[in-house]
């Protein structure tokens, strides 16, 4: 156990993140299969989040998803072990942007090679020396034309000494329309039933049902969101358990299932924790 520790250490972040979840796995005596079977995480995926084996993940909403669940069985604070986890991923973000990148010689040019880009300099040399003196010679005539074709300024007749200003010209120019003042929006009120975000991870069959009447069936694709409302229960399943995220009232609830299997669930208030607990 001691080496298989030892070999993971390298490839461990600063924080610390999957070391600290592992040891607070093994310190309440509880396996990986037994999380796995509580929060229908795939073990591998867990495997992964304590190894930090950020690429076997399926990455996004997932891993936050995956994360709230083992927080949640486990005991521990969901917001503090996510912010472990950001820690983590930036740290090894970091890592890779400080890799310089390797320089590569630049090819050595023939001889061939250099006559004929020689003869090219050449040419774009005199293609502009002309571009140049055209365009000069075009400016200079263009700008004689306007010059004798614009009109002379017509003289504005000065107002006679003691004539009285015209009032009704001084009013149409001091007009102004006043702005029209913005009507408050009303503001929205919470709803007291059932509210079921769904996000789909990738392509999968969705069924939804609220209070018995089907509200929804049909494919949702990599990245599409939908949320359904009822008052008393939410049915939903999905041909890929694992594609889905699912989110109750604001808080994440774990899989449907293992990914690539189908699978259900019932959703009702007795879903939801009590409230103080960590959110997004």
């Amino acid at each position: 156990m001691a080496g298989k520790s030892e070999r993971a250490t390298p490839g461990m972040s600063k924080s610390g993140f999957g070391e600290r979840l592992k040891r607070e796995r093994e310190l309440r005596g509880v396996s990986r299969d037994e999380i796995c079977t509580a929060t229908r995480i795939g073990t591998r995926f867990l495997e992964a989040l304590e190894n930090e084996q950020w690429g076997i993940l399926p990455g996004g909403i997932f891993n936050r998803g995956f994360i709230r669940a083992v927080a949640r069985f486990l005991g521990l604070d969901e917001d503090d072990l996510l912010a472990e986890y950001d820690l983590a991923l930036s740290e090894q973000t970091a890592q890779i942007e400080a890799k310089p990148p390797v320089p590569q010689a630049p090819p050595r040019p023939t001889a061939g090679r250099s006559m004929w880009l020689g003869t090219l300099y050449v040419i774009i040399l005199l293609g502009t020396g002309w571009l140049g003196w055209t365009g000069r010679y075009k400016t200079i005539g263009q700008a004689t034309k306007e010059r004798n074709s614009a009109p002379s300024a017509v003289p504005v007749a000065a107002r006679p000494e003691g004539a009285r200003p015209n009032p009704s010209a001084e009013n149409a120019a001091s007009t102004t329309s006043a702005p029209l003042a913005a009507s408050p929006s009303p503001s929205g009120t919470g709803f007291p039933g059932l509210e079921l975000k769904v996000e789909a991870g990738k392509e999968t069959s969705v069924s939804v049902s609220a209070d018995g009447s089907k509200v929804f069936e049909g494919s949702m694709i990599a990245g599409q969101s939908r949320t359904f409302t009822a008052q008393e229960a939410i049915d939903i399943s999905a041909k890929d358990a694992g594609a889905l995220l699912l989110e109750l009232n604001g808080q994440t609830l774990a899989p449907l299932g293992p990914p690539g299997q189908p699978g259900n669930v019932t959703l009702t208030r007795s879903d939801l924790k009590p409230t103080g607990g960590g959110a997004d």
